[in-house]
């Protein structure tokens, strides 16, 4: 990626302080912003660093600005180069005017080409803002299913059916999640362009040995290793996962996550005397290595939009075991095990399965290693920048 001196700022009361600007060229790259609500370490947050960072940068100018204060995936942008600016708006409750004004304010003076917004409340800012300044093209991504897990609120449904006639495109993470906003939004299927999450394939196949994978994280060499990436919430199901393996003396599980119910997935393996390692919120550098101390990855999410740590199993080449819910069943296909949501019985089941051969724990191995394959970030990266293209030349800009 040959990169090119872009904006570093530092949003203020309406005033962006340039420290670096390169000389106008016959024919500038694309000034992208890409709003967001914070950028504190998340599944969207590390997301938007791997799309950003990987953009051609003698085409596209990406910026990233965050409504609220920034966070490790802030840091982690300015140190790649990627100018941020932080609003450190939406400080109470209730709708902040002045956050539009502000965002309004900084798109005209940033001179955006190409807005990107994610999730709902930077949707709703920067999708009002982003009409008030006259940027050319607005696109807002959806990254979750409504149904989460109930149906989302009237007046959300209502807000986004309204302001999808400001939108030039929309952005759905999965066909899940499009499926979603034709149902409650009322959307047009047409209008929506689903783009997957891409995760970097080859960070996933380190050469380490899965012996020496354990020694780091202290789990036992002479054990059945059974293992999910997410965090400690009833989203996640790992209450099923540890009943699951019940009685599996040979068996222990290893989580990577934190969360509001760390306490009550330890005191359930307790009682179900299950041997559970909870290791916390890992950094997005040492998953891989995680990944390579387990035999089964198995993730019993109860609703997902596109699951990232799902895909980075499948790319590591460990035959997984899924809930049959719309998003997982888009990602594996039949190259895992499929199992009902809230059913530790088939989870159990599926492992022993592939505990009891070895050529069914090669075969799922192999076919999901090949199916991550699709979901390159280079694919997903490359989809982004044809899409900016595609509207930019509709409109007549390009």
């Amino acid at each position: 990626m040959g990169r090119k001196a872009p904006l570093f700022g530092l949003y203020h009361g309406g005033l962006v302080q340039t420290c670096v600007m390169e000389k106008e060229e016959m024919k500038r790259p694309l000034k992208v912003l890409h709003l967001i609500t914070g950028l504190s370490s998340g599944g969207v947050e590390n997301m938007l660093y791997k799309v950003v960072t990987r953009y051609d940068r003698e085409r596209f100018n990406p910026v990233v600005c965050c409504i609220k204060s920034g966070g490790a995936v802030a840091e982690s942008l300015k140190a790649e180069g990627i100018g941020v600016i932080m609003m450190n708006r939406m400080r109470g409750h209730g709708f902040d005017w002045r956050a539009v004004l502000e965002i309004q304010r900084m798109l005209k003076q940033v001179s955006v080409d190409v807005l990107r917004t994610h999730q709902y409340h930077a949707n709703l800012y920067g999708r009002i803002a982003g009409r008030l300044a006259g940027v050319p093209v607005i696109i807002p991504s959806f990254h979750n299913l409504y149904r989460s897990p109930d149906k989302p609120k009237m007046h959300r449904r209502l807000i986004n059916r309204f302001l999808a006639s400001w939108s030039d495109r929309l952005v759905a993470v999965s066909d899940a999640v499009a499926d979603d906003i034709v149902r409650y939004d009322g959307i047009r299927r047409e209008r929506i362009r689903v783009i997957h999450n891409g995760i970097v394939i080859e960070d996933f196949r380190p050469s380490i040995k899965k012996a020496k994978a354990r020694e780091v994280f202290g789990l036992p060499e002479k054990r059945w290793i059974v293992g999910s990436v997410g965090r400690l919430t009833p989203q996640k199901g790992h209450e099923f996962m540890i009943k699951a393996v019940k009685g599996l003396k040979e068996v222990a599980l290893a989580i990577a996550g934190d969360g509001p119910l760390r306490r009550r997935l330890k005191e359930v393996a307790h009682k179900e005397g299950v041997e559970c390692y909870l290791l916390g919120t890992l950094d997005q550098k040492k998953i891989p290595l995680f990944l390579k101390a387990l035999d089964i990855f198995c993730f019993p999410s109860l609703w997902e939009g596109m699951p990232s740590a799902l895909l980075e199993a499948m790319a590591s080449g460990l035959p997984v075991i899924a809930t049959r819910i719309s998003s997982n069943m888009e990602i594996v296909g039949n190259a895992g095990i499929l199992v009902d949501t809230g059913a530790p019985e088939e989870i159990r089941d599926s492992i022993e399965r592939l505990m009891g051969s070895e050529e069914m724990r090669k075969n799922y191995a192999e076919q999901a290693s090949k199916k991550a394959e699709r979901f390159s970030i280079e694919n997903t990266v490359r989809e982004y920048e044809n899409l900016y293209l595609e509207v930019l030349k509709e409109k007549g800009l390009q």
